[in-house]
């Protein structure tokens, strides 16, 4: 099991493993995403995904190989200058328009981490499959600076939503 923690500075060896790997598994998507994710695995249950250097590197070896295309090198030079880490949160709720109603907060210990930007789409999509009630699917995305973090602490990731909170307690150690 990997345990050193979220890499915020990568060597070139584990650059090119990151986009090696992404390749290599060009015809296997779900090999690429697990790695990242937290959550319930259920239909309509809530999970995310940590966006780290390294799972960038990944996303950019898959999608550039299943395109039969050479990684872009400015791609990898945008990744590496990162200062944030991403983490997207899946939630579903009642009302399509969600856009300033969810936020995301990390706790490391007694501290509560702000993120410096939430990306949000401006409303939600619909789901199939609830008949009575129409249920949205909503991604929102916490970007919080490398500078504000420990890449290898446990950390609670906090859900704001209108009806309450949702917390997954991630190791970020278990995280490339």
């Amino acid at each position: 099991m990997y345990t050193a923690g979220i890499k915020v500075n990568l060597t070139e060896e584990e650059v090119e493993e990151a986009i090696d790997w992404g390749a290599k598994n060009k015809n296997s998507p779900q090999n690429i995403f697990l790695p990242w994710v937290f959550g319930k695995f259920g239909n309509y249950e809530e999970t995310g995904t940590i966006f780290t250097k390294t799972c960038y590197l990944t996303y950019l070896g898959f999608f550039s190989a299943r395109e039969y295309k050479t990684p872009d090198k400015k791609g990898v030079k945008s990744t590496l200058s990162l200062n944030a880490l991403g983490i997207m949160v899946t939630t579903f709720g009642t009302k399509a328009d969600l856009r300033e109603s969810y936020r995301i907060v990390l706790q490391q210990g007694k501290e509560i981490i702000q993120p410096g930007y939430i990306g949000r789409k401006k409303e939600a999509d619909p789901t199939a499959g609830f008949v009575k009630i129409p249920y949205y699917k909503f991604n929102i995305t916490g970007f919080f600076p490398y500078s504000e973090i420990d890449p290898k602490a446990k950390t609670t990731i906090i859900l704001i939503k209108p009806q309450g909170e949702s917390r997954f307690e991630v190791d970020f150690s278990r995280y490339k």
